[in-house]
């Protein structure tokens, strides 16, 4: 016979059934976590209706990081910069660093580490530190941008470059300058997908109706079919 403990247990389930999602934080930190559709058996999310109810408890893991990039690297890089300017740079590039070895999850001192180390030809270093921002916060679109610049026009990893422009097209529809960086790497970096441009810029356009800026791209995507 069901007790009015078992009988609560239940009462939840439907509603999870209904909801098509129910999570339960107890206090010792784990969850109770029931997933699926409205067509899912009690039985199925583990609660047996002629029985003792049965919940499964699913202990909460944090989102694993991958390694922090090394804060220290090399300063010696080929470049047209100053002396004086290169000096600006490093010192700069010396506050962040002390700024995330006392927050080391700061997104924006990443992001800034990375324009800072770009600035004196650290490509690779620039790199390192933008994809561990977007390991810290994906769903921050400034280093998916900034990374899909880099691989096109500096690491000329158009690969890489793809996978970030049309991560950060995904993540915010709304940001034109995606589209045109997505653009740039097929017209003049992956010419055999230029045949894509008129159906991400026509979705774009879709999108944002009253970007003049898409527009002007699908214009000058048009005019190079006809030019020799």
């Amino acid at each position: 016979m069901i007790n009015n403990k078992n009988l609560g247990i239940i009462g939840l389930v439907i509603l999870a059934l209904v909801a098509g999602v129910l999570i339960y934080k107890d206090t010792r930190g784990s969850k109770i976590e029931i997933t699926g559709d409205t067509g899912d058996t009690l039985k199925n999310l583990g609660i047996d209706m002629t029985g003792d109810a049965k919940v499964e408890i699913v202990p909460v893991q944090e989102k694993k990081l991958p390694p922090a990039p090394e804060l220290v690297r090399a300063t010696d890089f080929p470049g047209s910069l100053s002396p004086e300017i290169k000096k600006i740079a490093l010192s700069h590039i010396e506050a962040i660093i002390v700024a995330l070895k006392k927050d080391p999850k700061n997104v924006d001192n990443w992001i800034e580490l990375g324009l800072q180390r770009k600035a004196i030809g650290d490509y690779e270093g620039a790199r390192d530190a933008w994809e561990y921002a977007k390991a810290l916060d994906p769903q921050n679109v400034v280093p998916w941008g900034n990374l899909g610049d880099l691989y096109h026009f500096y690491l000329k990893n158009y690969t890489k470059s793809e996978e970030n422009w049309k991560k950060l097209i995904a993540l915010k529809p709304s940001y034109v300058h995606g589209y045109r960086g997505l653009y740039e790497l097929y017209m003049y970096s992956m010419k055999e997908k230029s045949t894509q441009i008129p159906v991400f810029l026509n979705e774009g356009i879709r999108k944002n109706p009253t970007s003049t800026d898409l527009k002007a791209l699908f214009a000058d995507y048009e005019k190079s079919l006809i030019t020799p």
